[in-house]
């Protein structure tokens, strides 16, 4: 698939400016007006792949030095904490973990706007290109799954936010969708079910351009998705059963899983969706390039490496510690995966972080002389703040992954086949149909898990998506939909740093120990009945007195 990629800064800034002045409407000369274009097969690829590329910027790019979308859906979850070099490192993410966030959180806003931003550029096609000819009905229907995949995130984080069918006049100021949040999901579902017969299939699992744009594959896990959320789990089946048997995409191998995270697994035969941030000299070396890319996402998720003795090997960039794996979860992961090839690539314990990791100049050392060695382990005396005992590096950055030295340049997974055969397990599961444990179990069995499920439960399928999907996005909003809870009613109390006792307290040995502080005053924690949906930024409910604000923005 050839791309035509143009400079997003007209495109965007349309989407702010407001009509000019008489002095200024002077005529252009050269220029198509916009009734003119997307009436060709042509007009209405480049239209197509303009969404792309705007795409690329408010969902995997953005606005901020860190992908926002990811940040709000993972550090809400009861699985991670978030980190940094102290407390107040990085606050816009632990807001988020330790819900002590209000509606003026730059993260919330980012992924909303951001959002509906895509929302925007779909409408703007959907609007004007007609459906007259099999391309612009297939640039319609990627646009159109586009846009019901948009509403749907808003609808999973935001609960009931408004319906945005057109392009809408600068002076509209939409409500709340009115149907509720089940009818929200629907429409998503029945939006992208209806152009599934527009869209072109994945070619193969090998297909690398299939993974990158939008497929039937992708439409279908969107709806599935949709009605999953909304409690259809009998048409959930059925759009998530079409994409299994289409036979496009495939689990990696065990050995490969790993890479799933990182470049080299980028547009894999597990993707069904990513945006794609190759290189492209029309975008430009600096503000061009990063605005399409996750840039510093390989700093945020990242560990502070200057408070280790050196950077291991592994890791491509140093880095702000943004994240970290809670004990207690990755505990349970042990327990079940044991030293399964999925575990020790999701988190390293104490004694594989010091003696199975590659550190700098230990080339030859034994384990005994490693032991004693002042080449390895954490030098400074603040410890590793916001971590819990264990080492989180599923999403560290490798060398792979840095691009330039300074910034990262890898995809933004939209979805992974992974997920498809744990929603369809999950449907399964509650419409007491067997047919899921053998999904369930193709990613047990690929993880190398030491646990391998031998009936089909909810129970099951929950715990093998929490593991699986770690720090994928998924966890808070599954959390959310099935009431379990529970477990993120006390973030923000008790936050462990992470020592090193060789350093600190002068031990012969090196020795993992943790100390808990409480920094944060005032309430903290999930609250039921207030934090199951973010707030709506403050930029959208000043300008909209229609928007009615949720239990946490207020």
């Amino acid at each position: 698939m050839k791309k035509i990629l143009y400079p997003i800064l007209g495109l965007c800034a349309a989407m702010f400016l407001g009509g000019c002045e008489d002095r200024l409407d002077i005529e252009q000369k050269g220029v198509i007006s916009a009734d003119d274009f997307y009436q060709t097969d042509d007009d209405a690829q480049n239209a197509l792949n303009n969404l792309y590329q705007c795409f690329g910027y408010h969902i995997a790019g953005n606005e901020g030095i860190y992908v926002a979308l990811p940040v709000l859906f993972n550090e809400a979850g009861d699985d991670m904490l978030a980190a940094g070099n102290m407390y107040g490192d990085n606050d816009f993410g632990a807001q988020i973990n330790e819900f002590r966030y209000d509606y003026q959180n730059e993260v919330i806003k980012n992924a909303y706007t951001g959002l509906y931003a895509v929302v925007y550029d779909a409408n703007t096609i959907i609007d004007r290109v007609p459906d007259d000819s099999p391309i612009k009905k297939r640039v319609r229907a990627e646009a159109i799954t586009l846009r019901a995949w948009a509403h749907m995130m808003l609808a999973i984080g935001w609960d009931c936010p408004p319906l945005v069918e057109t392009v809408l006049p600068g002076d509209a100021r939409p409500g709340n969708y009115e149907g509720g949040h089940v009818e929200l999901l629907r429409w998503c579902a029945e939006q992208a079910e209806s152009v599934v017969n527009d869209l072109e299939e994945r070619i193969s699992p090998t297909d690398k351009v299939g993974a990158s744009k939008v497929t039937k594959g992708m439409a279908l896990t969107v709806a599935g998705k949709a009605r999953l959320f909304m409690g259809d789990y009998e048409n959930a089946k059925k759009d998530l059963k079409q994409v299994i048997s289409s036979n496009k995409y495939e689990l990696v191998p065990t050995d490969r899983w790993a890479n799933l995270f990182h470049t080299s697994g980028d547009l894999c035969e597990e993707m069904i969706f990513q945006s794609n941030c190759l290189d492209n000299a029309n975008v430009g070396d600096w503000d061009g390039k990063i605005n399409r890319t996750s840039w510093m996402w390989i700093q945020f998720w990242n560990w502070r490496t200057d408070k280790l003795v050196s950077r291991p090997k592994f890791i491509g960039a140093d880095g702000w510690g943004g994240h970290s794996i809670r004990a207690d979860f990755a505990e349970r992961m042990l327990a079940n995966d044991g030293d399964s090839p999925r575990r020790k690539a999701t988190f390293m314990t104490p004694d594989e972080f010091f003696y199975e990791m590659e550190w700098k100049d230990t080339e030859g050392m034994t384990r005994e002389q490693l032991e004693t060695s002042d080449k390895i382990g954490i030098k400074d005396p603040t410890g590793l703040y916001g971590f819990g005992g264990y080492f989180a590096h599923k999403i560290v950055p490798w060398p792979e992954d840095n691009e330039k030295g300074w910034y990262g340049f890898k995809n933004l997974t939209i979805f992974r086949y992974a997920e498809v055969l744990l929603m369809y397990a999950e449907a399964c599961a509650m419409t007491g149909d067997n047919d899921g444990l053998q999904y369930l179990n193709a990613i047990q069995n690929r993880a190398g898990s030491a646990h391998v499920s031998s009936t089909l439960t909810l129970d099951e399928v929950k715990n093998e998506k929490a593991f699986e999907m770690w720090i994928e996005g998924v966890r808070f909003p599954d959390m959310v939909r099935w009431g379990d809870t529970d477990g993120v009613v006390n973030n923000g109390k008790n936050i462990p740093s992470t020592y090193d006792a060789f350093f600190t307290k002068k031990e012969p040995k090196h020795r993992i120990y943790v100390e808990y502080s409480n920094p944060n005053k005032g309430q903290t924690g999930f609250v039921k009945g207030k934090h199951e949906y973010f707030a709506y930024p403050k930029v959208t409910i000043s300008r909209n007195p229609n928007l009615q604000q949720n239990p946490s923005g207020l």
